[in-house]
């Protein structure tokens, strides 16, 4: 194979960075994109790639997308709850899938993506882009590295205040997939379970819901045990915030911004007893692209994908164990 050619599943706003990044690797092209809205999926294009007019088919549905003979990968940036369904099917018709996330609403929703992919011999990846940035790496090389000490404590900080124009996100219960929770909440327990060499052994979380049950507003505790905890904190009313901090015995880091933008510098905060504060600059660099990139690789040469289904199948299960703590008000264990 020497190009990925792939087919997009829906007309979503993330498409406008998603969908630049596909159809410039240069490790694939954009082949298809279908939508079930009537005449969305050349709208989408025409917004966001409109020199590919004429040469990237255009459906009005998802299966014809699915079905199509010609495409390798697909990837899913539909509703939180509505990613399980076509990525199976997409699975069962040998495409590899990239899933925006969250993967899923259940854990034993990724235990069936997962076993349909092993049994498919497919490459399946939830879709965190933050991890593809350089910042990223740093990050990890200084926790490896012994600088700030075992890591005891992480902070993890995502919000902004919701638009009008975004209120479908906040239309229905954190059940069905409405809220912060399964919006910005896969961020904040993903960066949280990148400091930590263990899964979580219980959660605790409240939040604040609106009418429809959905949360505006959710903080809680994850314990790793071994006196090994964090907190996050997300919100659709609060002043927009993408970071997160790292405590260990011997010192802190910060990370400004998790999602930075390809045009920005990134900026990490480094504080020690030995050295005081210094702070690291990162080069620029778009994630997103470095995510299709990384993909496309992982198909052609065979290779695993850096985010793997079990990483996945762990993080639906803290979203999941939280979403039972809000509905119990109790810690919820492992």
């Amino acid at each position: 194979m020497k190009k990925v050619r792939w087919g997009i599943l829906g007309a979503a706003r993330v498409n406008e960075r998603l969908l630049p990044a596909i159809a410039n690797s240069p490790f694939g092209e954009l082949a298809a994109i279908g939508s079930r809205r009537v005449n969305a999926a050349a709208e989408c294009l025409e917004k966001y790639q409109p020199s590919l007019l004429g040469k990237v088919q255009t459906f009005n549905s998802l299966d014809e997308v699915i079905n199509h003979p010609d495409i390798d990968a697909i990837y899913i940036p539909l509703s939180n709850e509505e990613h399980t369904k076509p990525a199976l099917q997409a699975i069962n018709h040998k495409k590899h899938v990239l899933i925006e996330k969250p993967i899923a609403l259940h854990s034993k929703e990724v235990e069936l993506i997962q076993e349909a992919a092993h049994q498919n011999h497919v490459k399946v990846m939830e879709g965190f882009m933050y991890v593809f940035h350089p910042q990223f790496n740093c990050i990890k090389e200084i926790i490896s590295s012994g600088l700030l000490g075992d890591v005891q404590y992480v902070h993890s900080m995502f919000s902004f205040p919701i638009q009008p124009a975004r209120f479908y996100r906040i239309d229905r219960s954190i059940e069905n997939g409405g809220g912060a929770l399964w919006d910005i909440g896969p961020y904040a327990i993903h960066t949280i379970r990148q400091c930590f060499n263990q899964n979580p052994l219980s959660v605790v979380a409240t939040s604040h819901l609106n009418e429809h049950g959905a949360d505006l507003t959710t903080s809680g505790m994850i314990n790793f045990g071994l006196n090994r905890r964090a907190q996050f904190d997300i919100s659709f009313e609060c002043v927009r915030r993408s970071q997160f901090e790292i405590f260990g015995e011997k010192g802190k880091l910060m990370c400004h911004t998790v999602w930075q933008h390809e045009n920005d510098e990134a900026q990490l905060t480094i504080t020690t007893d030995k050295d005081g504060s210094k702070n690291e600059h990162i080069e620029k660099a778009n994630h997103f692209t470095l995510e299709i990139d990384h993909f496309n690789q992982c198909i052609i040469n065979n290779t695993a994908p850096k985010l793997s289904l079990d990483d996945a199948l762990w993080n639906t299960k803290v979203l999941e164990a939280a979403q039972a703590s809000i509905r119990t008000k109790a810690w919820i264990n492992f």
